[in-house]
């Protein structure tokens, strides 16, 4: 079955209500690696001792990944093939530790990026309370590798985020979470999951969600403060996998008063796995 255009721009996504708790708050941060031995071992306690908590900004996303539509047969996508792209997330007001919230989604954008480099899609998440208060804006680019050259619109060109070439101005380097304790694999269903052997060592790839929760913390440690509630906006584009049981280096460039740019890559392969990093806080 070919990408069903139609469908997909007009998909029936229904209003998912959720009740996260202070246990969800500590099982996401632990699933971004928070916890484990590191520079910010002692500053982690924050999100996961229950005294004192505090919920990450990043935790967002976590709660608004849900069911995955794109498996649907009337979506006519090969969704084994489809890999996750950019990511931004604009925080309206700070996640409570336990809440009612509201999910909504919509399809914003369907691309044709040609036949051998395949069909982009933007999809808008929005957060909010049971008051209806937003909370959150997401935004999530994904490419389905398979599905190109179905005769729809070209992928619009956009500005992309320059990384300056000069060393960073400060940088952080995270463990990721160890292959035994991996909340966030990416299944083995997927075309780019798998397990990947490394010498003797077998690792897993890491779902975007898991790259852009640890980015969160480095940038979150380096320039926030580790205060969740001065981060207004966070956005990546993905550049490669990351792996279980290895370490990442953050870094960031300042951009201007409260604002900065950062990439991510992987130490012991000299791997990219995120580019392009932009975040907004209060300076």
């Amino acid at each position: 079955m070919a990408l069903n255009y139609p469908k997909l721009k007009h998909w029936p996504f229904a209003p998912v209500h959720k009740h996260y708790t202070h246990d969800d708050c500590i099982r996401v941060a632990r699933g971004y690696g928070a916890g484990l031995p590191g520079p910010l071992a002692q500053s982690d306690a924050s999100f996961i001792d229950a005294a004192g908590l505090k919920a990450l900004p990043m935790m967002a996303v976590a709660l608004a990944d849900g069911e995955f539509w794109q498996q649907n047969p009337e979506a006519g996508l090969q969704w084994n093939k489809i890999v996750h792209a950019e990511e931004v997330l604009t925080m309206h007001r700070p996640l409570r530790v336990e809440d009612e919230i509201v999910v909504r989604r919509e399809i914003a954008g369907i691309y044709d990026r040609g036949a051998d480099r395949g069909a982009s899609f933007i999809e808008r998440q929005t957060l909010s309370d049971s008051q209806g208060q937003a909370l959150a804006s997401i935004e999530v680019t994904t490419i389905a590798l398979g599905d190109g050259g179905f005769g729809g619109e070209p992928e619009p060109a956009r500005a992309r985020v320059q990384i300056p070439e000069r060393d960073a101005d400060d940088w952080l380097d995270l463990a990721t979470p160890p292959e035994h304790d991996a909340l966030f694999r990416l299944p083995a269903s997927f075309d780019v999951a798998g397990k990947v052997p490394a010498g003797e060592v077998v690792q897993s790839t890491l779902r975007g969600l898991c790259c852009f929760g640890m980015a969160g913390r480095a940038v979150l440690k380096m320039l926030c403060g580790n205060q969740p509630e001065r981060l207004r906006k966070l956005s990546v584009r993905y550049a490669g996998p990351m792996l279980t049981g290895e370490t990442v280096r953050t870094e960031v460039w300042g951009a201007g008063a409260g604002k900065a740019v950062f990439r991510m890559r992987a130490i012991e392969r000299g791997r990219p796995v995120l580019n392009s990093g932009y975040l907004e806080y209060d300076d």
